[in-house]
């Protein structure tokens, strides 16, 4: 295979980057990869890179739901809205990733309104960022129950 000069450079500076930040890259070294990681693992219906992003909460909420409707976890991922032809054409915009210690937020705008921008919570577990979407869902919840009128 031939590179031109371009391709040369390219491909010495992603050697560069790899080595220097010990592939960090690829291993979830923050939210933010984290979340990239989950939107390319999402686009291609890879179940199993996706619950690679996933925090073990998340994976034990995730897969008592698929118990519940009768499917395997790996079905319900790969039939999941946020994967494969439903998931939008571009990543979705983030901004303001915020670490404190082991958690962590991430703010992932909304691709349908276009203007919302949800906080997306992380932890840290075995040294990976992981989404932690029992905490996001957890969250939701307890904001339903506060709006909620008193009997």
């Amino acid at each position: 295979m031939k590179f031109n000069k371009f391709g040369m450079t390219a491909v010495a500076l992603a050697a560069v980057v790899l080595f220097a930040g010990g592939c960090s890259l690829f291993s979830g070294s923050s939210p933010t990869a984290t979340f990239k990681a989950f939107y390319e693992a999402s686009k291609k219906k890879d179940a199993a890179a996706i619950k690679k992003t996933m925090s073990k909460g998340t994976i034990e909420m995730m897969e008592k739901m698929a118990k519940d409707s009768g499917k395997s976890l790996d079905d319900m991922l790969k039939e999941s809205k946020t994967s494969g032809k439903d998931t939008p054409e571009k990543m979705p915009e983030t901004r303001n990733e915020k670490i404190d210690g082991d958690k962590a937020t991430l703010e992932v705008k909304r691709t349908e309104s276009g203007s919302d921008w949800d906080t997306m919570p992380f932890v840290k577990e075995d040294g990976e960022w992981k989404l932690a979407f029992d905490k996001f869902i957890e969250e939701l919840m307890n904001k339903m129950k506060e709006k909620m009128p008193t009997p």
